[in-house]
């Protein structure tokens, strides 16, 4: 029986008949496909160089060692050796990691139709067409709802979905989800996403399992290694997922747009999505954390668990098109979406719901855009002055490039005009180098008042209603006070050492916040000052800090406090003023030293 939190959907209508849509260009979509994959490659082979260099140089001044001779040979035939076999052997490695950690298991065309006849009819149908054999179907026992495809040809692409998904979800629903993934299949993005998912898996697992087994280690010093390690390796993962980002956001409008045509249903697809975020915030509460599942495979997922944060704490059709407003209206979303997996789910449902009116028929949120909507107006100015504040930083980059070329020219002059004072300034690089980060740190600073303005009894608001503030906070600067009562989630031990998985659960939702200590987490497990934010998980507290409405949302912590009198003090506003102070300190020491 699906189950929602939301009690009555609109259940809005299909198309009986429809048109194709209009025909898109592949090719831009094929190249970027490519492009990610040279990207990947180039990423891994300058790190492999970097650590190869920096083992033989560390190995040299080291005394009784020798460099070891094959780190000086270059390392490209064998990264393309490396990716081609992983590539090629993608779809059985990518079963035995879900087999091995979460109990993967065949799921048999019959034993969909008992949940949804229609994803049965959808994938014989669409693949007879093709002229495919089926592709092969996997379940996860698990009741986060979730949809994976993976391989590297049609004749060995994979779709893996969750027990939860098929409880949660109606059958017309359920058939949409395959159409999207099928949709992958169509477009090969499937291929590239898989082979990101095999090489970043290293790296996660090393960070996974170091966590896991942090808690056997007794002596002080292995365990802050211990940290130091697993964390490195979860800074490394991260850093390979960073090339996918773009191919990541793209691909899901093509889905989208496919299971759409394929099914005639965009507004079942509508349902399932908002189904599946409301399932994903149910299982993070449910569990206390956010699982490793939806972490390591997030590239593949259909919504981002962020986004599942946030919009699972919605329950009605109001709350839905009011917060989704932010994600298709604002004029920044873009540029504050480019850091993440998956594209906003406002802009998403708004171009399902373009292809419902298309079809003429009842779109399932009305998203259409509206000239009185509150929060943003399709005419209003892009450069507003707090989104200029917003990128003040960058901007004050563009400010030290011109203040360089200005001395460069007063340099310029003083050499024509003979004054040596002055002309040493002409064609001197350094200063082009010093003045960029001492512009990024005027910017900082123009920035940071703004961003964490004091807070006060007559500013801050108490237990505020987290779906109203979503819909009204336009950018992330523009800070809301704010102090709520909650329990605090979150994975325990050193799997949480950089406040990657800190929620709070108040009684409006979930919502996932920053905290960085004041002396740094090296500093708090040596010297243990004021206890870490992970010492805290599990009980009730109350949260003081600024709310922040971004692609997805979060609150810079500020204060954590028990109802004990615990306290964990977070130093955003000191670690944004250090950084600025040091940017300006390292540019003045560029110019005064000559360049880099």
């Amino acid at each position: 029986m699906p189950h929602s939190s939301l009690s009555q959907w609109r259940q809005a209508g299909r198309a009986k008949r429809w048109q194709a849509l209009s025909a898109v260009n592949f090719i831009p979509f094929l190249l970027l496909q490519f492009g990610t994959a040279i990207a990947l490659f180039w990423l891994l082979r300058e790190l492999i160089k970097f650590a190869m260099a920096f083992t033989n140089d560390l190995l040299v001044k080291l005394p009784y060692l020798e460099p070891f001779q094959p780190f000086y040979r270059d390392p490209t035939q064998s990264i393309l050796l490396t990716l081609g076999i992983l590539m090629l052997l993608s779809p059985w490695l990518l079963d035995a990691l879900l087999k091995l950690f979460y109990r993967l298991q065949p799921l048999s065309i019959n034993a969909l139709s008992t949940y949804s006849p229609e994803a049965s009819r959808v994938l014989k149908r669409y693949c007879q067409q093709r002229n495919w054999s089926l592709p092969k179907l996997s379940i996860l026992p698990i009741s986060t709802p979730l949809a994976l495809t993976y391989g590297n040809l049609p004749r060995t692409a994979r779709i893996v979905v969750t027990q939860g998904l098929l409880e949660q979800l109606a059958d017309d629903e359920i058939a949409t989800i395959y159409a999207a993934q099928l949709g992958h299949i169509t477009h090969w993005d499937f291929v590239v996403m898989s082979l990101f998912i095999l090489v970043t898996h290293l790296p996660y697992t090393i960070y996974q399992q170091g966590s896991v087994r942090e808690d056997r280690i007794t002596n002080e010093f292995l365990r802050v290694i211990a940290a130091v390690f697993a964390n490195c390796a979860y800074g490394l993962w991260c850093l390979l997922s960073g090339p996918a980002l773009w191919l990541s956001q793209l691909r899901i409008y093509y889905s989208d747009r496919l299971a759409a045509e394929i099914t005639g249903n965009p507004n079942g697809l509508t349902r399932a999505l908002l189904k599946i975020a409301q399932g994903i915030n149910k299982d993070i509460q449910q569990q206390g954390h956010t699982s490793w599942l939806l972490e390591s495979w997030n590239l593949l997922t259909l919504i981002s668990y962020d986004q599942a944060i946030a919009l699972g704490n919605l329950h009605s059709y109001s709350q839905f098109e009011s917060v989704l407003a932010w994600e298709y209206l604002n004029p920044a979303r873009y540029w504050l979406n480019i850091n993440h997996t998956h594209p906003l789910m406002g802009d998403r449902l708004h171009h399902l719901t373009h292809i419902a009116h298309h079809w003429r028929l009842e779109p399932e949120l009305n998203l259409a855009r509206k000239e009185t909507d509150r929060i943003f107006n399709s005419s209003s100015p892009p450069a507003s002055p707090a989104l200029l504040l917003q990128v003040a930083p960058f901007f004050g980059i563009l400010f030290g490039f011109l203040l360089g070329g200005l001395l460069w020219l007063v340099g310029g002059i003083g050499s024509w005009l003979g004054i040596a004072q002055l002309a040493w300034m002409y064609g001197d690089w350094s200063l082009i180098q010093g003045c960029l980060p001492i512009g990024f740190s005027i910017g900082t600073f123009i920035q940071i008042n703004s961003l964490f303005p004091d807070i006060k009894p007559a500013t801050v608001t108490i237990n505020p209603d987290l779906p109203n503030l979503l819909a009204s906070t336009a950018l992330p600067i523009d800070s809301q006070p704010v102090r709520l009562q909650g329990k605090l989630l979150g994975r325990h031990g050193i799997s949480n050492w950089l406040g990657q998985d800190l929620i709070l659960h108040s009684p409006t939702g979930l919502v996932k916040l920053h905290h960085i200590s004041w002396l740094w987490p090296v500093g708090d497990l040596v010297l243990r000052q004021s206890p870490s934010p992970t010492e805290l998980l599990d009980r009730h507290l109350i949260a003081t800090g600024w709310f922040r409405r971004g692609a997805t949302p979060w609150i810079d912590v500020d204060i954590l406090q028990t109802q004990g009198g615990k306290v964990s003090r977070s130093g955003h506003p000191g670690w944004s003023t250090l950084l600025a102070t040091t940017a300006a300190a390292g540019g003045a020491y560029i110019i005064l030293s000559g360049g880099i």
